[in-house]
């Protein structure tokens, strides 16, 4: 691996989350799970593991958990599945870091779409955006957008009044 870790990958779980619910499989095994980084059946790649810094797992529009890519006791980042078409288990833990973004929205996947994997660049999520969390609220302030996002619980109101 060249630098540091740039990239999140957005992961659809829409088919596996609820095997949690179920109790046949746990949130870190399909969120870090077993991504195939192919393109179709040919040998290029959708991404590199070693530039996966961050895994957002993505449900019907929402985000569902988002976890940070680390070392396991090994060194290791990730680890390759054995077979004819390997696939990459990622290690990690729930971010708290980013733990934020779980209010914003996801990306989606059109129906029919075959690729469960979306790279985005980390930078681009991060440059310019300041989120502070107050109680049970998140504040979001995007300066390149210049916008503010508010998140609350539905029982709390939001007052908003602009300065000149």
């Amino acid at each position: 691996m060249i630098g540091k870790p740039d990239q999140l990958l957005a992961v659809n779980v829409t088919q596996l989350w609820p095997e949690i619910a179920k109790g046949r499989a746990t949130e870190e095994r399909v969120v870090l799970g077993e991504w195939s980084p192919w393109v179709g059946v040919s040998e290029h790649k959708h991404f590199d593991p070693d530039r996966i810094a961050v895994i957002l797992a993505c449900r019907r529009g929402q985000r569902m958990a988002i976890y940070e890519v680390e070392a396991d006791e090994n060194g290791d980042r990730y680890h390759w599945t054995s077979g004819e078409r390997p696939r990459i288990v990622f290690h990690g833990r729930p971010s708290q870091r980013y733990a934020s973004w779980l209010h914003l929205p996801a990306p989606t996947w059109r129906r029919g779409q075959g690729t469960p994997v979306q790279v985005l660049e980390l930078s681009e999520l991060t440059a310019g955006v300041r989120r502070q969390t107050i109680g049970p609220a998140v504040i979001t302030v995007d300066d390149g957008a210049k916008t503010l996002t508010v998140s609350a619980p539905a029982d709390y109101s939001v007052t908003l009044t602009r300065t000149a």
